[in-house]
C-alpha cells in the first residue's frame, strides 16, 4: 500500500513538473508584470531594439534616454494619467514614459512622440552622479567657457558657487547640461547671444532664470540628479527672460 501511494505522489510530481514547463501566457504576463514591477532595470523599444534604463527608487524617477555614459539622465515626476496609470513628466512638462495599472509601458522618445511599446529587460542598480574632485569640476567650467566664447564669438563669464565635495558630481553635470542647453536654443542666435554671465549657485530648489544678461542655475547637490534642472528647462530660460 505504501509503495502505491509513493508511486501515485511521484506521478503527481512528474505531472506537475511537465506542466511549469509548457506555454502558459497567463502565467508568462505575469511573470512580466512583476518583472516590470521592479524599481531600476533596462528596458527596450520594440521598434528599435534599443535600451534605456529606467530608476523608479528614488521620490522622483530617473530615465537615461540611450545606453551610453554621456546622455542625459532626465528626473521625472509622477502623474495620474488620462485613463488610469503613472505618467512620468519633466519638469518642462513632457511626458517620457507611462506605467499602466498592469505593468504594460509606453515611452515618448522625441523620434517616436506618439509612442512606442517597451518591455522590461533586465534589472539595475540606482543611478548615481559619477563622483568628481574640485579640479575636474574647474576644469569642466573652464571648458564650457571656451565652449560658449567658440559657439558665441565672444567672451562669456562663468562662475560657480562652491559645493560640498558629496554634491560635486552633480555640479559637473550641470556644466553638462548647460552646455546642451546652449546647443538646443542655438537656433535663436540674438537671443543666446544676449547672454553675458553664467553662474550654478546653490539653492533649496532646483531652476534657471535669465535676469538681462546674467543665467543663473540652482542647483541642490544633496538631491543628486533630482536636484539639477533639465538642459531643456535651462533652454527655456535663456530664451524667455524674465
Amino acid at each position: 500500500m505504501t509503495r502505491f501511494l509513493v508511486a501515485i505522489l511521484s506521478a503527481v510530481l512528474f505531472a506537475g513538473a511537465v506542466s511549469a514547463l509548457q506555454p502558459n501566457p497567463l502565467r508568462d504576463r505575469l511573470l512580466r508584470n512583476d518583472r516590470s514591477a521592479e524599481l531600476t532595470g533596462w528596458y527596450q523599444r520594440a521598434d528599435t531594439g534599443e535600451f534605456f534604463l529606467f530608476d523608479r527608487s528614488g521620490e522622483a524617477a530617473l530615465l537615461r534616454e540611450r545606453d551610453a555614459q554621456d546622455a542625459e539622465v532626465l528626473v521625472l515626476y509622477p502623474n495620474r494619467a488620462p485613463g488610469g496609470g503613472t505618467a512620468y513628466i519633466t519638469d518642462t512638462g513632457r511626458e517620457v514614459i507611462r506605467i499602466t495599472g498592469l505593468g504594460g509601458a509606453t515611452y515618448f522618445p522625441a523620434d517616436a512622440p506618439d509612442g512606442v511599446i517597451v518591455e522590461f529587460a533586465s534589472p539595475s542598480g540606482a543611478m548615481t552622479p559619477t563622483p568628481r574632485a574640485p579640479g575636474e569640476v574647474r576644469d569642466r567650467a573652464e571648458a564650457l567657457a571656451e565652449y560658449l566664447a567658440y559657439s558665441l564669438n565672444r567672451d562669456l563669464q562663468v562662475e560657480y558657487s562652491p559645493a560640498p565635495r558629496a554634491g560635486l558630481g552633480v555640479q559637473f553635470d550641470a556644466f553638462n547640461l548647460i552646455e546642451r542647453a546652449f546647443a538646443l536654443a542655438g537656433t535663436d542666435r540674438r537671443r543666446t547671444r544676449e547672454v553675458e554671465h553664467v553662474n550654478i549657485v546653490l539653492g533649496s530648489q532646483p531652476g534657471a532664470e535669465r535676469d538681462g544678461g546674467a543665467l543663473v542655475v540652482t542647483i541642490v547637490p544633496e538631491l543628486g540628479f533630482a536636484g539639477r534642472p533639465s538642459s531643456a528647462y535651462i533652454a527655456e530660460a535663456i530664451l524667455n527672460p524674465i
